[in-house]
Order: C-alpha cells, then sequence, then structure tokens
C-alpha cells in the first residue's frame, strides 16, 4: 500500500511539474502564442498610423504639449511592437509592410508640416523625404518583384537617424516655438542645433548606405 501511495504521488507530482512547464510555455514559445497576440504587434502599428494625423491636427491647433504626448506614446509603440515580435518571434507579411510604412507616414508628415509651418528649415526636410522615398522605393521594388536579393533588416545607421529624427521633431514640440526663434548662443539653441545637424549628417549617411546596398544587390544579379 505504501508503494502505491507512493508512486500516485510521484505520479501526481510529475503531471504538476509538466502542467507547470507548458503553461510557462505559452509565453515564450511561438506556438504557445494566441492568434489574439500574435497580432498585437499589427495592432499597435496600425495606431501609430492613426495617431499620425491626429499629431498633426493638434500642432495646427497649437496644442502643442497634447501633441507632444500623443508623439512620445506614437514613438513608444514603434518600439512595443519590435520588443513584442521579438520576443514571441512573430512575424507576418502584413507587419513587414506596415511598420517601416507607418514610420515614414508619421516622420515623412510631421517634418513636411512643420516645415511649412517654418518650425524647421525647409532644407532638412527636404533630405528627410528624400531618403524616405529612396527607402521606400527599394522597399516596394523588393516586395514587389522578389528577385532582388536585399537584406531588408535595418542597418545601425538608419536606426540611429530614425531615432534623431525623432528625437528631433520632440524638442521641437516640447519648446512649442520655431527652431529659428531660439538663439543659437543659448544652451536650448545649441541644443537644437547639435541635434539639427546630427539628423541631417545621419540622414544623408543612411541614405547613401542604402542606396548603395540596392546597387551593389542589383549589379550582382
Amino acid at each position: 500500500m505504501k508503494k502505491r501511495h507512493g508512486e500516485a504521488t510521484l505520479e501526481k507530482a510529475t503531471r504538476g511539474k509538466i502542467a507547470q512547464h507548458q503553461i510557462a510555455s505559452l509565453g515564450t514559445s511561438p506556438a504557445g502564442v494566441s492568434a489574439f497576440y500574435k497580432s498585437i504587434p499589427n495592432i499597435l502599428t496600425i495606431l501609430r498610423l492613426l495617431g499620425t494625423p491626429l499629431i498633426l491636427w493638434l500642432i495646427a491647433q497649437g496644442v502643442f504639449t497634447t501633441a507632444f504626448l500623443v508623439f512620445f506614446t506614437v514613438c513608444l509603440t514603434d518600439w512595443l511592437d519590435g520588443y513584442l515580435a521579438r520576443q514571441w518571434q512573430v512575424t507576418s507579411k502584413l507587419g513587414q509592410i506596415l511598420d517601416p510604412l507607418a514610420d515614414k507616414f508619421l516622420l515623412m508628415s510631421l517634418y513636411l508640416a512643420l516645415a511649412l509651418w517654418e518650425f524647421i528649415p525647409v532644407w532638412l526636410t527636404i533630405f528627410v523625404l528624400t531618403r524616405d522615398v529612396l527607402i521606400l522605393t527599394i522597399s516596394g521594388g523588393i516586395i514587389l518583384f522578389q528577385k532582388v536579393k536585399i537584406p531588408l533588416a535595418p542597418q545601425f545607421i538608419g536606426k540611429l537617424s530614425t531615432t534623431l529624427q525623432m528625437l528631433f521633431i520632440g524638442l521641437i514640440l516640447a519648446h512649442e516655438v520655431p527652431l529659428s526663434s531660439i538663439p543659437p548662443s543659448s544652451i536650448k539653441g545649441i541644443v537644437m542645433v547639435s541635434c539639427l545637424y546630427s539628423v541631417a549628417l545621419t540622414t544623408v549617411l543612411s541614405g547613401i548606405a542604402y542606396a548603395r546596398m540596392a546597387f551593389k544587390a542589383f549589379r550582382n544579379q
């Protein structure tokens, strides 16, 4: 009787450990992630797309504090959707298209609008728009034809450029005034001008890097 009781206890403990392992694996194993959780990164990306017109409207109304908070939240979703996709190891063709599209739509819209409203220099917006149109053209060609193998993973200089572009927009919204009205000799002016030229430099360098990458890929076909 004692032996049977011991075997039953051991079997029960073993089953308990297996159940705990199965529950724990739901949060880490790709197979254990439900369809709803798999869709969360794409939902965040769509929210980023929808948040862009709201930010533009808030800026047009002069509500810069709220515009800054919404912009900060939108930028946070950009990091969060990528983090969740990596943690859960979930990717989709829709996500691969929507994620860079949402980033470009956000930044291109804001840089164009702020240039038209004379908050930032027009030449900087031209740099940003030219680079983003170049990247979108390359990405669109890859998606449409799928014949030329070009690595779609963002390069370090591209990530740095996008981060600085977002930081610069955030600084403009936080100060609530055009860049030209900030004294260049003040601490704020030095920070803003430094960020301005850092954005310009990394934007040009990342554009050149993507162009060279595409050129090499097409030449090797």
